[in-house]
């Protein structure tokens, strides 16, 4: 089991490589007899203080490098870790058959927690990621100080996504065809340079794994389990976004006892990703509104 020994454990983000630089220290973690999770560490605070945690949860087809816009606005406050979730990025490919869900996936994480003897952090999920992140709340009460979901559906029921059609493109196409036929809705309006790194980022990941997620998305349904997360929540979408109205959002957020919703004017719904630095500011305010942690 590891532990982290001051700052021993900083993985410092590339000062000259941008995002490509990211994952330069590759540690990882054996979480069970399938799994070795590759996660990094950005730790920037003053080394004589005790910073809390914040876990980014990344999404769908994404990995660790998703939060790169992330790490210089939180690291300084904050030490952050970025896993790769199970079949994403240099984490393992689960066996045939996996059977994929947020409740595994949320196991994952309080499996890599409890090998780095972290016992309680701030959760923050984008798009699925954000599922993951309110099972994780739901199944660790104790391990979840917050809980921040951005453009992370409870369902995908209303919804005009249809990850059955997605599937089926992976299968004829591939991934890369797939992250650049619904790359317009999910950035939004950006430069032509991001969406061509998000595609071809996207379009690393293993079509098997894709798959299978696909096939659970389109039934997952966390809507029983909202009025039981006991963290205080903050649910972050977009006014304009093709997940799911804002209304259809607000609808399930009430459902959790001590959230509050943010709407921000954007036809994106990977919200961490087209506005990075307001998602990060909106989490920053959000977690210092909470009460101190006992000393």
């Amino acid at each position: 089991m590891a532990s982290i020994p001051g700052r021993s454990l900083v993985a410092c983000y590339a000062p000259c490589g941008g995002a490509e630089g990211f994952g330069a220290s590759m540690p990882r973690a054996q979480i069970d007899d399938t799994l070795e999770m590759h996660y990094e560490l950005d730790d920037y605070t003053d080394p004589w203080t005790t910073p809390e945690t914040i876990l980014l949860v990344h999404g769908v087809a994404d990995t660790s490098k998703a939060w790169f816009a992330w790490v210089p606005r939180l690291a300084r406050s904050f030490r952050l870790l970025r896993p790769d979730l199970r079949g994403f990025g240099q984490s393992s490919l689960p066996p045939p058959g996996y059977p994929w869900s947020v409740a595994g996936l949320a196991r994952d994480l309080k499996g890599l927690l409890d090998h780095l003897q972290i016992a309680a952090v701030h959760v923050v999920g984008q798009r699925v990621g954000g599922s993951v992140a309110m099972q994780f709340a739901h199944d660790y009460p104790a391990a979840t100080r917050s809980l921040v979901v951005i453009g992370g559906p409870a369902t995908l029921a209303g919804s005009c996504l249809d990850p059955g059609a997605w599937l089926e493109q992976v299968r004829r196409e591939g991934v890369e065809s797939w992250a650049r036929a619904t790359m317009g809705a999910r950035l939004g309006e950006v430069s032509p340079a991001m969406r061509e790194w998000w595609i071809r980022e996207m379009g690393k990941a293993s079509g098997p794994v894709m798959e299978g997620i696909f096939r659970y998305v389109g039934t997952m349904d966390l809507t029983g389990i909202l009025s039981h997360i006991q963290a205080p929540t903050l649910v972050i979408t977009s006014d304009r976004g093709a997940l799911a109205s804002v209304e259809t959002v607000r609808g399930w957020q009430t459902r959790i006892p001590d959230s509050r919703l943010l709407v921000l004017p954007s036809s994106a719904y990977h919200l961490a990703a087209a506005l990075p630095e307001e998602c990060a500011a909106a989490t920053l305010r959000f977690i210092g509104s909470l009460p101190a942690r006992p000393s």
